[in-house]
Parts: C-alpha cells; structure tokens; sequence
C-alpha cells in the first residue's frame, strides 16, 4: 500500500492520509461525546432527585409553619369577641416564628380590622381589597373553597414585595351553623420567608433559585455554579399555589463527583494511537518516494544547466531593451513617473519630471519622500482618488496643479493607469502642461454666458442662476429679489440717433448698473434688447427698491440726451418693476420672474422713469 501511494501526487497521497486521519478523529470524538452524554445524564439524574427531595423539604416546612397559623385561626370562636386574647395570641405567634411580617384580621367585606404588630404596618390600617387588587382572585378561591391559600407575590403597602397566607375563619352560631366572618391573613416578606425555608437544608451546598410564572424570587447561587449550563427543575406547591418551581443548577462539585476522566483518557489516547499510525503510514511513502527523488535529479539538473543558459540570453535582452525605452521616455515632452503603492514609494520618473518643474532628479526624490505637497499641495486627496480607481478597476485622467522650483504653479493633466505586478500595485502616471487648453476651455465657458454688446450675462446665464439661487435660498430660508428694467422709448432713440448711438447707450447703462451692485452674488443680465434684470439674492422687497434708486440714480447722472421722450428732463430713462419672494414649494422662480415683469408694465403705465413694486402701485424716483 505505500509504494501504491508513492505513486500519487504528494497533494493526493497528504490528503488522503488526512482523511484517513480525520475519520479516525470523529469516530474517537464520537465516542468521547457518547461517554459525556451518559456521563451528564447520570448527574441530571442526581441532581433531579435532589431537586424533589429539597422541594418536598420546602413543601413540609412551608406547612410546619403555616399550620400553627391554622391552629391560631382554629381558636377564632374565643378570640372575635376579644381583642385583648387574640392580640395576645398573635404576639406569641411572631414571638415564635420571626418570618411573619404581620398577622391580620380581614373581616368578611374584606376590610382589615386588626394588626399586629401595628408599629410599621400603618399604612394596613382600613385597607379594604378590591376587585382590582392582584391576591382579590385568591381570597374569593378560599372564601369557596374553604381551604387555605398563598398569594402570589404582590407589592406590599409597607413596601417591598409580600406574600399572604389567607386562611379563612368561620364563627359558629348556637344553632350549630358556622358563618363565614373573613380572614386570618399571615403576611409574609418575600426574601425572608424564602430564606428561612432553605435554612439549614441541603441547598446550602446546591446553587438554587425558586420561580413563579418565570418571575425569579430568590436566587442563591454557589461560588462553583457552572454558568450557561443545563438546570433541572421540580414544582414547588405553597399553601395551594402550584405556580412555584424550584431550580436546580449544577455545580462543579456535582460535575466532579457524578462524572470521571475516562472519557478524557479515551480522548487523548485514541488521538494519539491515530496520530501515529497516519505518522509512520506518511513516513513509509516518504521512503518509498526518495527512490523516485533520486532517479529524477539527474534529468532535473541537466534540464536546469539549459534553462539558466536561456535565461542569461533572454536577461541581457531585456536589460538593452530597458536601457532603450529608458533613453527614449527621458527625450519625450510629457513627465512619465510610477507610483509603488504598500509601501508607497516614487519607482521611476524620467528627465522631464525634474527639469520641467525646476529640480534635479535627487532634489525631486528628497522632496517627494519628505514634503509633497510643496510639489503637489492637494496630493493626499488625488492619492485617495487614485486609490478608488484601483478598486474600479479603471483607468482616469486627473487635472491638479503643481508647484516649481521658483514658486509658479502649472497645471499638469495626468493620466493614470493601474498594473499589478508580483502581488504589488502600481500606478504609471503620464503628465502634460494643459494650461493653454484650459485657458481656451475657460475663455470659452465665459463667453457663452456673456452678453456681446453689453458685456453682462447673457440671457441664458440669468435662467440658470435664477433657478440655482431659488433653490439655494430656499434651503437657507432666505428671500431673492429681481428687477426687472427696461429702456424708456429706445426704439425712438435708435431711430433719431441711430443704432450705434442705441449700442454706445446701452453699454454705458450696463456700466452704470453694475457700478450700483454693492453686494457680492448680485449680478446685471440682459434679458433682451434694451431689458436687463437684476438678480439680488436675499434681498427683501426695500433693498430691491434701494438697488432701484441707486440704478435710477446712476442713469440720470449718465445725462444722455434724449430726442424724442415724453419725460420732462429730456435724457434717456429707465423703467423698473420690483419683486422679492421667499421661495417656497408652491411657487417657482417663474412667479417671481411674473411679478417683476407686471411691477415693470405698471411702471410704463404710469409714465416711466419710475420703480414699481410688487405690493404698491407706484414709486416715482423723479
């Protein structure tokens, strides 16, 4: 058999003897768990027996006690008409058992008459039971039944938690009848009636809890209580309450005199009677396979003597190709460095890395190693954004800055691609001077925003803004305001003056609104034609009127003749209409936009050069 295993593959043969040695296991771990099983039923079996025989313990002393309360209760027909005998009857009973808290007289309507002792039971005194009261239930049982019973536990008046043995008391009539006339209570507390029926028993060596509806009432546990473990439980009848149970625990005395190490033995040395055997079956294929070894180490050897000769050739190949690509990417115009990452470290750079920045190549290094981010300020962020692209698994091209020799900052656009290479990352890194395209890019995006003539915003600036500024401000809970302006009678004004005296005009008004926005985010848009508007976020109603009167005050001082105007100075006016709104779900910046243009039509109605708001009629400036 071992020749015939010398033969497999050493993956096979281990596996084998693995398995071997694994089934050798779980039948000895079977029957270590077999030996324990019996082994804990034995103990669950003893400690069950206690169990009963301390509840039946319990039970019988429970009912030592509470039969000298009967035998008191007996004695009633001598005591209802004496106080003075039955207080003196009750003293020698508390006397006697010092588990009682108080012996009491509940009448037949349920009301307590007498007490004893009555020195800190005040608050007993006329307690009448109700049919909201948790032990009502038990005082009707025994009332029908005649019997004796024990409460649950309840709260008691004088404070902490009760329990009431109610034994039902009967006076006898000349006649022979016996009439029911209420109860002879024995109040106890619960920890110490409980204490003082374990007294002394055998659970003083048992770790043990009494229950009652899962409620625990009492736990006494030992100092070698096992925890997390089985337990076993008996029931405990109190005074004809059945809701008691007594649980049992087991110890780690019990464990140590109920069970034996042969389960142990058993355990180890099976284990170690397998360990062998799989030990000097592997050592008898190791034997067998060394003859192979030996066979085979000839033809390896000349095998090697070839496949080092070849990998000489094939390295000093690589190493001309490598000293050609590293000549040709020190002459290209882009900066090529890689990234090692875990740990990160700058691998290769070429020549253009370091002279296009203002450094030498060692400079470059020692810098990067110690302080990046004079080279790169933001280089902990694009490492972290590089990072994620490791995990996407992707390529991506990054815009950063970085700093020169001499303090200049340059853009440099770099592209990223992620190689993984023995188990390590890198990142190769090809950077490029865009700064001419991003000054196209820029000269370009501020272009399609602006007004040719005017220089303003164009129209389609002011309906982009306007709805990013109402949406903004409707998070801020902050008003926006809009003026709305329009030249007054300038199709006249071309055609008197001509259209290159309407654009000179128009120009110096755009120049005139502009020099009377005074706060930072407020902006002039040319709406169209000669109509401008005015964005003034968080501006109220009053400061958009306050911008007007600035704006009016702005073009008066401009003094443009006007040929063909009705206004009495005679100069080119303008016409406003006024809106703030406070932006809110049920409008949109068409509203407002709606409330502007109809403050600007009641302006022109009411004959221009004037400011009309959204709420008055009217404002006039001159």
């Amino acid at each position: 058999m071992p020749a015939r295993l010398a033969s497999r593959n050493p993956k096979q043969t281990f596996a084998l003897i693995a398995l071997l040695f694994a089934l050798l296991l779980a039948a000895i771990f079977y029957l270590w768990q077999a030996l324990l099983a019996a082994e804990q039923t034995q103990a669950q079996a003893r400690l069950q027996l206690e169990a009963n025989s301390l509840a039946a313990q319990i039970e019988g002393r429970f009912q030592q006690q509470t039969g000298t309360l009967i035998r008191f209760a007996e004695r009633w027909d001598f005591q209802n008409q004496r106080p003075h005998l039955w207080q003196a009857d009750a003293e020698r009973l508390l006397r006697d058992f010092k588990n009682f808290q108080a012996i009491e007289w509940l009448d037949s309507s349920y009301r307590m008459r007498w007490i004893q002792p009555l020195a800190g039971n005040e608050a007993a005194i006329n307690l009448v039971y109700h049919p909201d009261h948790p032990n009502y239930p038990v005082l009707v049982k025994a009332q029908n039944t005649g019997k004796p019973h024990l409460s649950s536990p309840f709260k008691l008046v004088q404070g902490g938690q009760g329990l009431a043995y109610y034994v039902p008391l009967y006076r006898e009539a000349d006649d022979g009848s016996r009439t029911f006339d209420g109860f002879l209570l024995g109040i106890f507390r619960v920890e110490v009636l409980l204490a003082d029926l374990l007294r002394d028993l055998q659970a003083n060596r048992l770790s043990v809890s009494l229950e009652e509806h899962g409620e625990t009432l009492m736990n006494r546990p030992t100092s070698d209580q096992l925890a997390n473990s089985w337990r076993v439980t008996s029931p405990v009848v109190l005074g004809e309450n059945h809701n008691f149970v007594l649980v049992v625990h087991p110890t780690q005395h019990l464990l140590d005199t109920a069970t034996t190490r042969l389960p142990l033995m058993i355990m180890i040395s099976g284990s170690l009677a397998a360990l062998l055997l799989c030990y000097s079956l592997w050592l008898a294929i190791i034997g067998a396979r060394r003859n192979d070894i030996l066979k085979t180490t000839n033809r390896q050897l000349q095998a090697e003597v070839v496949r080092r000769q070849s990998t000489e050739e094939s390295l000093k190949n690589n190493q001309a190709r490598l000293k050609l690509i590293i000549d040709m990417t020190d002459h290209s115009h882009d900066a090529l460095f890689i990234i090692g990452l875990d740990p990160q470290e700058l691998v290769y750079l070429n020549r253009t890395c370091w002279q296009s920045l203002g450094y030498s190549e060692a400079q470059l290094r020692q810098l990067a190693s110690i302080a990046p981010k004079d080279i790169m300020p933001d280089v902990r962020q694009w490492l972290q954004a590089v990072k994620n692209l490791i995990h996407n698994q992707g390529d991506a091209i990054f815009q950063q800055h970085v700093v020169r020799a001499d303090g200049k900052v340059t853009p440099l656009e770099i592209s990223v691609r992620h190689l993984r290479r023995l188990g390590r990352d890198y990142l190769i890194c090809v950077g490029r001077n865009n700064s001419e395209q991003l000054e196209i890019a820029e000269r370009l995006q501020r272009l399609s925003n602006q007004d040719g003539l005017t220089g303003l915003y164009n129209r389609r600036y002011f309906d982009k803004t306007l709805l990013s500024e109402w949406r903004r401000l409707r998070r801020e809970n902050t008003p926006l305001g809009l003026l709305m302006l329009d030249v007054d009678y300038f199709k006249r004004f071309n055609d008197q003056l001509g259209h290159q005296a309407g654009d000179d005009a128009l120009q110096r008004l755009a120049n005139a609104m502009n020099g009377c926005l005074l706060r930072e985010g407020d902006c002039v848009c040319r709406y169209g034609g000669e109509e401008f508007a005015i964005i003034l976020p968080g501006a109220d109603l009053a400061q958009c009127m306050q911008v007007a009167r600035r704006i009016h005050e702005a073009v008066q001082l401009m003094a443009l003749p006007h040929p063909n105007t009705s206004i009495a100075s005679g100069l080119l006016s303008v016409s406003i209409g006024a809106a703030s709104l406070q932006p809110m779900p049920e409008w949109s910046p068409h509203d407002l936009i709606k409330q502007a243009d109809a403050a600007l039509y009641r302006a022109k109605a009411e004959g221009r050069n004037r400011t009309c708001d959204a709420q008055t009629s009217a404002d006039a400036t001159d």
